[in-house]
This record gives C-alpha cells, sequence and structure tokens, in this order.
C-alpha cells in the first residue's frame, strides 16, 4: 500500500516562533517591574499593579513572563517529542520508503511512543493565565488530533485499508487547521502584552507523500 500520510517535511510546526520571541518593553533597563507603559495605538488603557490589588491580580509584567514561559519552555517541550516523532516517520516515508512493514516497525515502536510524550506534555501545561489555558487546550486538541492520525496510519497499514489512510489524511489536514489558528490567535494574544511572537513560515510547509 502506498503510504499517504503527509508528513515527508515537517518540521517542528508547533516549535515554529519558539526562539523568535522576546519581551518589546523594558528592553533598556533591567526593572524587574512595570510602573509605566505607553498608551497603544488603539488608545487602550494598561493596567498597572498596586499593592492594595487582590493578589491573585497579576500585573502586565507577570502576563508577559507567563507568555513567554508558556511559548519558550512548555510549548517548545511538546515541540521537541513532536519533531522527533516527525523525524522518525519521515526516514521511512515519503522518498525514504521502502514497503510497509518497515514503515509500520518504525511507526509503532518510535513514531507513535514520541508523540504519545508530545500529547502526555501539552496535556500537562500549567497555564498562567486563563487566556494561555485557552491556548493550552488548543494545543491539547491539535496534538489529540494529529496523535489519532498516527494511530489511524497504524491500523490502515496493518488491516490493508485505503479508507482508513483518508481519514488519517483528513485528520492531518484538521491539525494543521488547528495550529494555524493557534499561531495567529497566540501572535494576537502576545501583542497585546508588548511581546513579539514570529512563526518561520517554512516550518509550516509540507508535502505529501
Amino acid at each position: 500500500m502506498k503510504n499517504l500520510l503527509g508528513l515527508a517535511v515537517i518540521s517542528g510546526v508547533l516549535l515554529s516562533g519558539c526562539g523568535d520571541v522576546q519581551i518589546s518593553i523594558n528592553k533598556d533597563d533591567g526593572s524587574e517591574k512595570v510602573e509605566d507603559t505607553d498608551k497603544k495605538k488603539d488608545s487602550e488603557k494598561v493596567e498597572l499593579v498596586s499593592d492594595e490589588m487582590d493578589n491573585e491580580k497579576m500585573s502586565d509584567t507577570e502576563k508577559q513572563e507567563a507568555i513567554l514561559q508558556f511559548i519558550n519552555e512548555d510549548i517548545k517541550k511538546v515541540a521537541e517529542y513532536e519533531v522527533a516523532a516527525i523525524q522518525s516517520l519521515a526516514t521511512v516515508s515519503g522518498v525514504n520508503y521502502i514497503d510497509d512493514p518497515t514503515l509500520y516497525k518504525e511507526l509503532t515502536t518510535t513514531t507513535i511512543p514520541a508523540y504519545e510524550k508530545a500529547l502526555e506534555e501539552a496535556k500537562g501545561i500549567e497555564a498562567g493565565t486563563p487566556e494561555l489555558e485557552e491556548m493550552k487546550n488548543r494545543i491539547v486538541t491539535a496534538t489529540q488530533t494529529f496523535y489519532d492520525a498516527l494511530i489511524l496510519e497504524k491500523k490502515a497499514i496493518k488491516g490493508q485499508d485505503e479508507g482508513l489512510i483518508e481519514e488519517s489524511n483528513a485528520k492531518v489536514d484538521e491539525y494543521y487547521r488547528l495550529v494555524e489558528a493557534y499561531h495567529a490567535d497566540m501572535k494576537v494574544l502576545a501583542e497585546e502584552y508588548d511581546v513579539t511572537y514570529e512563526v518561520d513560515e517554512q516550518n509550516l510547509e509540507t508535502d505529501s507523500l
């Protein structure tokens, strides 16, 4: 059976953006707290922290730090396992495809176990704000969707079922839509707190096998 899952040149989709993120406020001083910020172009006022506020109220600086930790630490851990899984599959698919038994062995012994770790890491993220909790949930949904695609491919190869391959491909397409929407909304959220969020578009390109 020809493998149809489009995974040949994916390169860390969730990792895209990590390493290209920086705080764009207070770059020139080492103070840990923000006393004042410029008004945004849309004239939106930024709340300042006072000692009288409830302890649960986060300052903008704390929200910036939460966003940076979420992107550069939490999502990075998910993406590292994701990259391992994708690189594993790429060694036996596309131009590297040999036969179904070889693909099946790599899928079951390396690819799926690696992606199970990605999904586990995603579910274990402790978001620092309600907004990041929503982003975390979307990452969980995306990784679960991709994991489902891998399981479907495994079943398809074992049962030589072209219909399951098509279902697997549909899951992959859904995964891309989820991740692209996540990046777009993450960029908006980050910019609300003066954090630059950039995605390497090359890492979003794929080729069907």
